[in-house]
Parts: structure tokens; sequence; C-alpha cells
């Protein structure tokens, strides 16, 4: 009889360890990374006071927390993170709603990731509201940063004026990056 009882004490004590490290270690389903609680620490480039700034914005309806942009030829935020076992970073694009019909040629952005060593470019997108009106909207991007899972990287995200070989043209360049975060999924 003890030594039933110590089996299924040893069963019950394994049971709960394994619920743990799936809740706590694994698979606790909503941790994630806000940037934007980063925001005040971030590398900014170039590092003018009010080049950048927080706000909630609308676009298409849906209002987001962002990081906007004064036009400029080109801007990177740095942000340094270490990043989690399956962690994906989810940003929305957009434009504010001012340039949507004002003269210009919109924005590229582009999100690159450093580990110390090398750069590997994520994702690039350019957005022009004025030529294209699916584009007055928050674009949606999701990106698998997998492959650092447990490392310290750093996630820049740039923005530029024009595409490569265009004249540079920053008329009502007024970037934004939405809710920016890594997601565990």
């Amino acid at each position: 009889m003890k030594g039933n009882r110590a089996v299924l004490t040893a069963v019950v004590v394994l049971a709960v360890i394994v619920a743990g490290w799936w809740l706590f270690g694994r698979g606790g389903g909503n941790r994630r990374i806000d940037l934007l609680d980063r925001f005040a620490e971030a590398e900014k480039r170039p590092p003018e006071p009010n080049l950048f700034s927080v706000a909630d914005v609308t676009l298409g309806g849906v209002t987001k927390k962002a990081i906007a942009i004064q036009p400029t030829a080109g801007t990177r935020i740095i942000f340094k993170v270490r990043v989690p076992d399956d962690g994906w970073l989810w940003v929305s694009l957009g434009m504010h709603p001012d340039s949507w019909t004002k003269e210009g040629d919109g924005v590229k952005f582009l999100v690159g990731v450093s580990d110390g060593r090398a750069f590997e470019e994520l994702f690039a997108q350019h957005i022009h509201p004025v030529a294209n009106q699916g584009d007055r909207k928050w674009v949606d991007v999701r990106v698998d940063l997998s492959t650092y899972a447990g490392e310290d990287v750093s996630l820049m995200f740039n923005t530029y004026a024009s595409l490569p070989g265009a004249p540079g043209d920053m008329r009502n360049d007024l970037a934004l990056w939405g809710n920016p975060e890594i997601v565990v999924r």
C-alpha cells in the first residue's frame, strides 16, 4: 500500500512540474515584448528630439498607438531585445491621413535585424496612399524571429523618403509604426 502511495505521489509531482513548465516556461501563450514600452531607451537616428513621437492614430477606422515620424530623408529606430523562443515581430505600417491626398511619393518601410555579426533584412514595404488608396489603412506585418531565439539582437526600423534610384521627395512623408511588439506564438 505504501509503495502505491509513493508512486501516485511521484506521478502527481511530475504532472505539476510538467504543467508548470508548459504554462510558465514554454507555452504561457500571451507573452510579448511591447516595443513602445522601450521607445524612450531606443536609439533614434537622426537624434533630433522632435522627429519621433508616440501618438494614438486612427487609419481606416482602426486606432493604434504608433511611433510617428516627421518628414526627413531617412530615419532609424533601434531596439535592443532578447528574442524569445517562438518570437514573432508584429507591427502595422501606415501613413498619417494628412498625407493621403497631398503630393509626395510615399515612404519605404524596412525592418532588419543584426546579431552583431551580420545584418538581415526581414521585410521592406512601400506605402503610397496618394497613388494607392488601398494604402489608406494599417498594413499588418508578421515576421518569424525564431532564427534568433535566445539571442540579443538589434531590431532596426527604417524609413526612407523615396524608393532607391528615385529623387529624394520628403513631401508629406508622415510615417507610422503601429503597435510594434514581439509576440510569442
